[in-house]
């Protein structure tokens, strides 16, 4: 008995087992979600099974994130973060001498 789509096609487009697996559950929870929207019979076989023929079909695109990738996505989120968090500091500096401005003038004078 042949089974479509065949692992071996399937694990080109993801890699590995565990790839794949998150993938199509992933994909097969979406999909029953959208058949609960759409008031549609549609049980979690049949979910997987059209996840699974989505990614064989290249409709879903499977990324591999390694651990390297993942911290420096992380350090940058960070970095962002503290930047932002300096901005907003910055403007309160700002906003804080533009108020005591008109009281050193009025003194100045």
């Amino acid at each position: 008995m042949m089974l479509y789509p065949s692992i071996m096609k399937l694990m080109e487009k993801a890699g590995n087992r565990y790839s794949l697996v998150i993938a199509a559950a992933k994909r097969a929870r979406m999909i029953l979600g959208e058949s609960r929207e759409d008031e549609a019979n549609m049980d979690g076989a049949r979910s997987i099974t059209r996840a699974v023929e989505e990614i064989a079909e290249d409709k879903i695109l499977i990324v591999n994130e390694t651990r390297e990738q993942e911290l420096e996505r992380e350090a940058e989120d960070m970095a962002k973060a503290q930047a932002l968090e300096a901005a907003e500091h910055a403007l309160e500096n700002v906003a804080d001498s533009v108020l005591e401005e008109p009281e050193n003038i009025e003194n100045a004078e």
